[in-house]
């Protein structure tokens, strides 16, 4: 090292001018006494959002640059944009803006410090560096020894596999030091079950590797924060999902999947498959797929279906019909799917004018990303606007329809055909991506809902959300009017 005497805590108050919270310094100081002593650990840091973990992990990045004359950090993140981007974007942030900025320098995506005195060390890029890497499943990772330090940022979203496969082997030559930092979600993440791991270290030897600090520690020194976190209770309620894990720092058993095993109850009905139209109001949610026109269409009299578990992704029409229940709330109860794989577009676009003629569907809602933007430009010039409707998927926009549709189980709004006389292999394929849907938090508390392509197709579970967009017009609760009492007496006192 350049300067032993020189503390991360010293560094960065009066080098970087960013001085570090206390709990900020307890967790610096075990990592660099691990990487000094070359003790080579696996330590998991979990730390509430808005909380400095960025700035943690920025900071000793800076500190290895400046006391290393050489060697390499590895840092990596679920995706390149925007986590790692950003990642790149605070350690540059933190060294151009104090003494060393005549001496860092970057290259794609490497930031290193060139050491003093030489300016050809500089325009060389000489000198230890940081490389950024994405760690998404189809992420190609070149190879790269971590021989001052492991970072894999937002562990808690990170498979296994990538991390055991292509970051830690990173770290085996010069048994590199390793960091896991993120927030909790399920006791099944990286993050976790490293997590786990080190508290029961941490029980049989008294050797701390895991540091965790919900929202309590910061709002204790900073009541800005205090006050935010307390709204954000308040409006989201103490048992929502987001203040559960990314603010009170509690992993949650199953918190990956999208609906619980009483979600799934709750959305069991007991009306039957409908092949006709009956009375009512019908409704309809659309997810659109490909052609293929060299596979052979198969077809069942309930329509063109998918094999079991194809591989190409099908289009799927949920057809609902809008009734009420014993208290005359709204309710939409699935009563058809059509499952289509390879059809030709002309071929879907007839069928399904006439499923909407068929079944006097309403109100159609078609998913307006990708293939299904043209297809619902051509069923609207045919059929208006008014009956068909397209919702482009944004992160906002899917999220709401991942809300709106616990929102409509949890109220039993929601119903799905009984089994006795439905279509065995739709029934069961659409159930098992309903199993098999899993969720992820997002920034400013949306939701992604998704079926990871390992486990399946998610193409009846996006068309059941685009159902609830359109169930949503005819379902709405009407406004509140706020009717101001009679005056029944005068203002003088009449005893």
């Amino acid at each position: 090292m350049k300067d032993p005497s020189l503390t991360i805590t010293d560094f960065a108050r009066d080098i970087l001018g960013k001085p570090l919270y206390p709990y900020q310094i307890e967790i610096a100081e075990a990592i660099v006494r691990s990487i000094v002593d070359g003790e080579g650990r696996i330590f998991t840091v979990m730390m509430a959002r808005q909380s400095g973990k960025n700035q943690l992990s920025a900071v000793l990045e800076a500190y290895l640059l400046y006391q290393y004359p050489k060697g390499t950090i590895v840092k990596a993140a679920p995706t390149y944009r925007p986590q790692i981007m950003h990642s790149r974007h605070r350690l540059i942030s933190l060294l151009s803006g104090c003494s060393l900025q005549q001496r860092f320098w970057q290259n794609g995506p490497q930031v290193g410090l060139a050491p003093e005195g030489d300016p050809s060390l500089l325009r060389n890029r000489a000198g230890p560096r940081v490389m950024f890497f994405s760690a998404s499943p189809e992420s190609n990772v070149v190879g790269a020894t971590a021989d001052l330090l492991l970072e894999i940022d937002e562990a808690q979203d990170v498979q296994h596999e990538k991390f055991n496969r292509d970051f830690r082997p990173m770290a085996s030559t010069t048994n590199a030091t390793t960091v896991l930092y993120g927030t909790a979600w399920s006791d099944t993440t990286l993050l976790a079950q490293q997590s786990a791991a080190n508290q029961e270290l941490q029980e049989r030897t008294g050797q701390r590797q895991h540091f965790a600090y919900d929202w309590q520690a910061l709002a204790a020194i900073n009541p800005a924060y205090r006050r935010y976190v307390e709204q954000e209770i308040e409006r989201l309620g103490e048992d929502h999902i987001a203040i559960q894990t990314q603010y009170l720092l509690h992993t949650l058993s199953g918190a990956d999947y999208f609906l619980t095993d009483l979600h799934r109850i709750m959305l069991q009905g007991t009306h039957a498959w409908e092949n006709e139209p009956g009375e009512g109001l019908y409704i309809a949610g659309m997810d659109v797929a490909g052609e293929d026109r060299p596979t052979p269409i198969t077809s069942t009299s309930a329509g063109h279906t998918a094999p079991p578990r194809s591989r190409r992704d099908s289009t799927v029409i949920t057809i609902a019909r809008l009734c009420l229940d014993d208290l005359n709330f709204p309710v939409a109860e699935v009563v058809h799917h059509e499952w289509w794989t390879g059809r030709p577009f002309p071929e879907q676009h007839h069928a399904t004018i006439s499923l909407i003629e068929h079944w006097g569907i309403r109100s159609l809602i078609i998913d307006d990303t990708g293939l299904g933007e043209a297809f619902a430009s051509h069923l609207q010039n045919i059929l208006g606007t008014h009956r068909i409707k397209r919702i482009k998927f944004t992160r906002p926009t899917k999220s709401h329809l991942g809300n709106q549709m616990l929102k409509f189980i949890r109220c039993g709004q929601l119903k799905l055909y009984a089994a006795e006389n439905a279509p065995r292999r739709i029934f069961e394929e659409c159930h098992q991506q309903l199993r098999n849907a899993r969720q992820r938090l997002l920034p400013s508390q949306m939701v992604d809902f998704y079926v990871d392509p390992s486990d399946g197709h998610d193409d009846f579970l996006i068309s059941l959300a685009l159902l609830i967009e359109a169930a949503s017009p005819f379902t709405s609760e009407s406004p509140s009017t706020f009717i101001r009492p009679k005056k029944e007496y005068s203002n003088e006192s009449q005893f």
